[in-house]
């Protein structure tokens, strides 16, 4: 009997996204139509109407084992909106999470939906929509029960930080290049979970801060060499210290325009020695 996990079937469903499944095999004489002929079915043509990009993230920790991955794919569609399609698992916090998440041309969000197991066992999974003046939230939890969320805004939410490593890189198109600082507020933001591993909820919050571009440079991961853009998440003034006395921040390398995950270093924020872990591209197909 076949048996797929379901990581064997998450990845099927990217690559279908992705167009590039291969042909299906004939078996005992093949499938056929009434004519006798074999059906030539998906022989991995790449949809004319939607571009889509896939690829796989490492979480790395201070020791340099792997401690997690991701799986993440886009499609850019005619309208402008871009959906994310992302599956993690955190070996450490024992986190799985599944993601789907679209927005406008702009990346500012629409909806998302997210289910998460901990320990082993489903937590909760939650659907949001964003509108241009509330966000509201339809949440199932493990230990809350049914909780509905209506969430004022008072000007149109920027981002929404649904805790993939992919998701973070969506955050820093609210990055205005045009004007000179260096270091910008970061304002609009919202969180599915205020947990650093989004092992919680999901609920929605708001998230503020500072962003601070750093330059171009060219990064070379497992997937290859890329020309990126180098963003900084600085530490704030009253952000919790990790106990070897390192601030939290996040530096994270991405390409433009699509913004795509390349790289990225925490901090301060792992719960190992130096509170330090690196995430990096390992494959990407475009």
């Amino acid at each position: 009997m076949l048996q797929l996990d379901r990581r064997s079937l998450f990845m099927a469903a990217v690559a279908s996204a992705a167009g590039s499944g291969g042909a299906y095999a004939a078996q005992d004489g093949a499938r056929s139509g009434s004519s006798g002929q074999n059906m030539n079915l998906g022989t991995g043509k790449k949809s004319p109407f939607v571009r889509n990009i896939r690829g796989k993230i490492l979480y790395i920790g201070d020791d340099e084992q792997e401690r997690g991955r991701e799986w993440f794919s886009f499609s850019f569609r005619e309208d402008g909106q871009i959906t994310l399609r992302a599956y993690c698992e955190i070996d450490d916090g024992r986190v799985e999470r599944d993601v789907t998440y679209t927005m406008a041309e702009d990346f500012r969000p629409l909806d998302c939906f997210v289910r998460l197991h901990s320990q082993g066992k489903f937590l909760g999974s939650g659907w949001i929509r964003v509108t241009d003046t509330q966000a509201e939230c339809e949440v199932f939890n493990a230990n809350m029960g049914r909780v509905e969320q209506i969430l004022p805004l008072p000007s149109p939410a920027r981002s929404l930080g649904s805790h993939p490593l992919s998701c973070d890189a969506l955050v820093l198109p609210v990055y205005d290049h045009s004007r000179p600082e260096r270091i910008q507020s970061r304002d609009g933001g919202l969180l599915t979970s205020a947990m650093l591993d989004g092992g919680s909820g999901p609920l929605l919050s708001i998230s503020n801060g500072t962003l601070e571009y750093v330059g171009p440079e060219r990064v070379t991961t497992g997937a290859g060499t890329f020309d990126a853009h180098h963003y900084r998440f600085p530490s704030r003034p009253d952000a919790t210290v990790h106990p070897s006395g390192t601030p939290r921040s996040e530096d994270i390398w991405v390409t433009h325009p699509d913004y795509t995950f390349v790289r990225a270093e925490v901090h301060g924020y792992l719960k190992n020695p130096s509170g330090f872990g690196r995430y990096e591209l390992v494959e990407f197909d475009a």
